[in-house]
């Protein structure tokens, strides 16, 4: 070995092993960080999962008013166009239990008025109405159908709100569901694996979206439709090696 001119051997020497440390140690660190980036590699795949139900529940609001210059005479009206209606809806398949009847309320038109304000008004306006719970589903879809009848017998409507259907059941079906989504995550996950020549390892992270109540006419609303859809997205990383 020739030896520079202007350098002792031992000083050489030292810095030669100084190299070839510093290169030791950066292909040590390099296999580390290559190790690492590799331990790390993530898939993110996304299932979804559907499932139709039916509605269990209905619930309706149907709102009454009668008018008069006589306090008991509009209520009077009133309460016969309540318990119209009460024999009405029974007659569709709700129970009497089912009908729950709503506060009523009385409007003085002449309380604030002045003059020629009253004239040819009715002084009194008494409002109330119903409220339905029921199980019977075909019943209040047959009993809207049939209002016109009920109104052409002289029960003055004001409103009417629904029938509006509910699934109430959500909770025993989520489990399932979000089983099935996961299911359907997993086979995209192993699909990845196999198309990129990986291994498809372990759950890394998972995430859980809303169950949402779908109608299952698009067209309609939801709240409208006995059939309904339940569906979940999940999405979850997976390790891959």
């Amino acid at each position: 070995m020739v030896w520079n001119q202007g350098f002792e051997p031992t000083k050489q020497l030292n810095i030669l092993l100084a190299v070839i440390t510093v290169l030791a140690f950066a292909w040590i660190l390099g296999g580390q960080i290559a190790s690492l980036r590799l331990a790390d590699r993530t898939v993110t795949v996304r299932g979804a999962a559907e499932m139709p139900v039916v509605a269990d529940l209905a619930t309706w609001s149907l709102n009454f008013s009668s008018t008069g210059n006589e306090l008991a005479a509009a209520q009077r009206e009133l309460g016969q166009n309540l318990e119209k209606t009460r024999t009405f809806l029974q007659g569709f398949g709700i129970r009497a239990d089912e009908i729950e009847m709503q506060s009523i309320s009385v409007n003085d038109a002449w309380a604030n008025a002045y003059g020629s304000d009253v004239q040819g008004r009715p002084r009194y306006t008494v409002s109330g109405g119903l409220t339905v719970r029921t199980t019977s589903l075909q019943g209040a879809l047959e009993a809207k159908n049939g209002l016109g009848k009920l109104i052409g017998s002289g029960v003055v409507l004001t409103s009417s709100y629904g029938p509006n259907f509910a699934f109430t059941q959500l909770n025993d079906k989520k489990l399932e569901l979000v089983s099935r989504a996961t299911a359907e995550a997993k086979k995209a996950a192993v699909q990845f694996a196999k198309d990129s020549g990986s291994r498809l390892g372990g759950i890394r992270r998972a995430r859980q979206g809303s169950v949402e109540i779908l109608g299952r006419d698009s067209f309609v609303a939801e709240s409208e439709q006995i059939n309904k859809v339940l569906r979940v997205v999940t999405t979850v990383d997976y390790d891959v090696r």
